[in-house]
């Protein structure tokens, strides 16, 4: 893979006469944000969905709709966009991060672990956080020196490392109020996470399950850094699930977090993703459903205890990581969320009622729907099909240790990767950045080895492809409008009340379309492949979408 300059952009409508409306910010106490500007409440997270003037969480709001109320750029004038500025990071490989904005100021994240502060009108950096990693870590990186973000909550910005600290910086001035070591880094315990701020405490996950890491999520008080809880997405003996795992295999059973969950304000409760069993591609040594890995767990914010959960893929053999994020929305008296899934298929599970099952109680499946080229199921994944349980293809398409399995749709890839969907409040309809590619397989036995790769895999091949955006009515998963494209879909969407949808591409290009039709509306070429995400923010009555951009974050794709 080609190293290019990464940078990142900022892009300004030009000429807005007249377009000054946009939603009220959620004020901030005096004292307190005269003290500490930028000074971040409870309350402006909490009501961080009705304020467009900030992008304070991962997905903008707890809901992780990624849509934002504002509409001074829009359909009519978007085709005006010009670049405001354009920062360099003055650092090489993947850039998966995106701005967080507080009043005007973004914090975005580079690779290896850098922290800039940036003024959101004139892309000067403010002032800049640069980590010394120790040598020995990189081997235990999966899929490059990525990260996803910093939380913001008070005074203080938190960033979740790739040696497994949380590290709380001033947000006027980056120097670091405390760092504690959370995980162990030599067992591939690694951060690339971007935090959730909820309740007083910072709350994150670890990835790890290429290693054979039994993963977990935990929460630290944000003041102090001092451990509230852990969980672990793998059950241990006595717990519900761990029947789900042969012998001693959940211990190595993976279940990575790495991905922010959401957060449900009337329950208090979060929606956790959880990626791959290990090892990713062998499950014959790990036979049954392998709970609770591919799923999404629903915990208590103050305790860490698991209420609830769906799983998506059970004995994954594909390593169809479940781990992408979930979007909340209500609509028809009904309680949902949407996760579109590495599996090929987009969910809508409803975020309340549940059947119970030997290892617990299974959230109801509303509707699923093909989002790409599938051929591991032998029958549609529906919620008259056992609670939209899949009915694998084996043995055409098990993975097994004497052949190769040629041709499995859809890759590892997905179907949806890890780039993040938007839901339009306005439209009701998600918008899915889709991978459209096959793989061959063939397992092999591996034993587990501390920090070492855990992937059960004698043959891992990427065949050639394409990508898709795909926008679906998230009230029945019917598909709305399609738009193809010769490469795969690598940067999350970000939708608007001015009606469009902004993604990037590895390509270099930054779009916009119609979230009504996926019209093509507008583009700029920023010189590199984008695997980050689009957020948008207002600073002195003017909209900002501003976009993180450098190739890498381990995609794999033949062209």
């Amino acid at each position: 893979m080609h190293n290019f300059k990464r940078v990142a952009v900022s892009t300004a409508a030009l000429a807005m006469l007249g377009a000054t409306s946009m939603a009220s910010a959620i004020g901030v106490d005096r004292l307190e944000s005269t003290l500490y500007p930028n000074y971040v409440t409870d309350d402006m997270l909490m009501n961080a969905d009705v304020d467009s003037q900030n992008w304070l969480h991962y997905g903008k709001d707890y809901q992780m709709t990624r849509y934002s109320q504002l509409s001074q750029i829009n359909r009519d004038n978007v085709k005006s966009l010009t670049p405001a500025w354009n920062l360099s990071f003055g650092i090489l490989e993947g850039q998966d991060s995106q701005a967080v904005a507080v009043n005007g100021t973004l914090y975005v994240t580079t690779s290896f672990n850098r922290v800039m502060a940036v003024n959101g009108a004139t892309g000067d950096i403010i002032w800049k956080y640069e980590r010394e990693l120790p040598g020995d870590v990189f081997p235990k990186l999966c899929c490059d020196v990525v990260n996803r973000g910093v939380a913001v909550y008070k005074n203080k910005v938190y960033l979740a490392t790739l040696d497994a600290h949380v590290v709380a910086l001033d947000n006027q001035t980056g120097d670091v109020v405390w760092d504690k070591k959370i995980g162990d880094y030599t067992y591939a315990e690694t951060f690339t996470i971007m935090p959730l701020a909820v309740n007083g405490k910072i709350v994150f996950g670890t990835a790890g399950a290429e290693y054979g890491v039994r993963g977990w999520l935990a929460a630290i008080d944000a003041d102090t850094g001092a451990p509230a809880w852990k969980t672990y997405t793998i059950p241990g003996p006595g717990e519900p699930g761990n029947d789900t795992w042969g012998g001693d295999s959940w211990k190595y059973g993976g279940g990575s977090t790495w991905i922010t969950g959401s957060y449900d304000k009337e329950t208090n409760q979060l929606f956790w993703p959880v990626g791959n069993p290990g090892p990713d591609f062998d499950r014959h040594v790990r036979p049954g459903d392998n709970l609770f890995s591919n799923s999404t767990l629903v915990v208590d914010a103050d305790s860490g205890k698991i209420d609830r959960y769906f799983q998506y893929t059970p004995n994954d053999p594909y390593d169809y990581d479940g781990v992408n994020e979930n979007v909340q929305i209500d609509l028809g008296g009904k309680k949902l969320f949407v996760h579109g899934d590495r599996n090929g298929h987009i969910y809508g599970i409803d975020r309340r009622n549940t059947v119970k099952t030997a290892s617990g109680n299974e959230m109801v499946c509303l509707w699923a729907t093909v989002m790409n080229d599938v051929n591991w199921i032998k029958e549609p994944i529906s919620p008259e099909n056992g609670n939209c349980r899949p009915v694998f293809n084996y043995p055409e398409m098990d993975v097994v240790y004497d052949r190769v399995t040629q041709n499995i749709a859809p890759s590892l890839d997905g179907g949806k990767e890890w780039h993040p969907l938007s839901v339009s409040l306005r439209t009701k309809m998600a918008y899915v950045p889709i991978y459209n590619f096959t793989m061959d397989l063939q397992a092999k036995k591996m034993e587990w080895k501390r920090g070492e790769w855990y992937l059960g895999a004698k043959v891992i091949t990427f065949n050639a492809g394409a990508g898709l955006i795909k926008a679906f009515d998230v009230a029945t998963g019917k598909l709305a409008w399609t738009k193809s494209q010769s490469w795969p879909a690598t940067s999350g969407l970000l939708s608007t009340a001015g009606g469009l949808a902004f993604y990037g591409d590895p390509e270099g290009r930054f779009n916009a379309v119609n979230d009504e039709t996926g019209e093509h509306l507008w583009s700029f070429n920023v010189g590199t492949g984008i695997h980050g995400n689009p957020t948008t923010y207002t600073m002195e009555g003017k909209q900002y979408v501003a976009i993180v951009y450098g190739a890498g974050g381990g995609g794999i794709w033949p062209l």
